[in-house]
């Protein structure tokens, strides 16, 4: 199992003592429902997985599956047809042997013939249509779409794939465990001051509020915090940029800014910043990976305690 911290860590290992469960034989054949398409049929457990997502390649990483090949829409500098030297997704457990494919919409179908792949996962939406139709001509293929079923259906449909029920139920007991450890935690906050702004900053002077739509948002929701949007804006909108004016019209307890990493460094400090310093109130940075996942099983984790530790340590 991946050790994404020690607390988990420690949790996982106790709930496994305490649930007592046993990895019972998943029988087949099996059928497991996604979004993308009908029903697909599994004769036996697959043995040459193919993944075209990080937040897809977070359910291997939990069960300690290896991808045979990738694709992604987050790396930079990659070799088509080659491993990745310099993976820092959550799920490079899972991925660091695996062939590079290219890009997530357009992997190479030259190498995917060569593989041979026997289960493609992949994220499921509009975008997703035509690659969904094109990667079943290659094995059988599973699209998920976290927004209208949490990752947890998808871990768990993940181990009664690969017979690791047992390791996704204790996964899964361990994360709530810790979820609810920080919720409580932060509760005094969120009673006093619960009143959160998200903003994106992926480039200097241009900036984004997020809404509830965003994966980011859910995290925040989770910890017991409310997430604010600027007045006349649609609180449902996923991404939407802000001018200096609006900026300076935030109602809100604190806002947190998911500062994109380029080239290893954040995005440097700017004008933005300093109309941000005239609310009056905490602005806290989460530096935000190139290669984060939208959302999964690590990612949700992983900014659940970095969100907690910033608020807990704000001023």
């Amino acid at each position: 199992m991946i050790h994404v911290n020690r607390n988990l860590k420690r949790t996982v290992l106790l709930s496994s003592l305490l649930l007592g469960l046993a990895a019972a034989a998943t029988v087949f054949p099996l059928t497991l429902k996604h979004e993308a398409g009908g029903p697909v049929t599994f004769p036996k457990t697959p043995q040459r997985v193919v993944t075209l997502a990080e937040e897809q390649a977070e359910l291997l990483s939990v069960l300690g599956v290896k991808a045979v090949a990738f694709a992604s829409g987050r790396i930079e500098g990659g070799v088509t047809g080659q491993t990745v030297q310099k993976l820092s997704t959550l799920a490079r457990p899972s991925l660091q042997d695996a062939v590079y494919l290219g890009q997530y919409d357009k992997p190479s179908q030259e190498l995917l013939l060569s593989l041979k792949p026997d289960l493609i996962l992949m994220g499921a939406g509009d975008y997703s249509k035509e690659t969904y139709q094109n990667m079943l001509k290659f094995a059988p293929t599973l699209g998920y779409d976290y927004d209208k079923a949490p990752w947890r259906t998808a871990l768990l449909d993940m181990g009664r794939l690969f017979g690791k029920t047992a390791q996704a139920q204790q996964y899964l007991h361990a994360y709530d465990a810790r979820l609810a450890k920080l919720k409580a935690d932060l509760a005094p906050t969120a009673r006093r001051a619960p009143s959160t702004t998200l903003l994106y900053m992926y480039e200097p002077q241009t900036i984004g509020v997020l809404g509830r739509s965003f994966a980011f948002s859910k995290n925040l929701t989770n910890l017991g915090l409310t997430l604010n949007a600027p007045a006349g804006i649609d609180p449902n909108i996923s991404h939407k940029v802000l001018s200096a004016e609006e900026l300076l019209k935030l109602k809100t307890d604190r806002v947190i800014i998911l500062r994109r990493i380029v080239s290893g460094r954040m995005v440097p400090k700017n004008t933005t910043d300093d109309a941000l310093a005239k609310l009056g109130k905490p602005v806290l940075t989460y530096p935000l990976d190139p290669q984060e996942a939208s959302g999964g099983p690590l990612t949700d984790l992983k900014r659940a305690e970095g969100l907690a530790k910033l608020i807990k340590g704000e001023k």
